[in-house]
């Protein structure tokens, strides 16, 4: 469980500083940036899926 609030926590940050460069404008500098952090995002959920689908698996066990 402490594995899953990390991850969430992780994205959040992401997902903060993602919005901020979005609103701070389109720099194509950053734009390298915005591609790798919704990749982290994504590479996130995929890893809370994955938790998610074990804890789930020991619950039946």
């Amino acid at each position: 469980m402490a594995d899953l609030n990390k991850f969430q926590r992780s994205k959040e940050r992401i997902t903060e500083i993602l919005n901020h460069l979005t609103r701070t404008g389109n720099d194509h500098q950053a734009n390298p940036y915005f591609h790798k952090l919704k990749q982290s995002a994504h590479l996130i959920d995929t890893k809370i899926e994955q938790l998610n689908q074990q804890e789930s698996e020991k619950k039946q066990a």
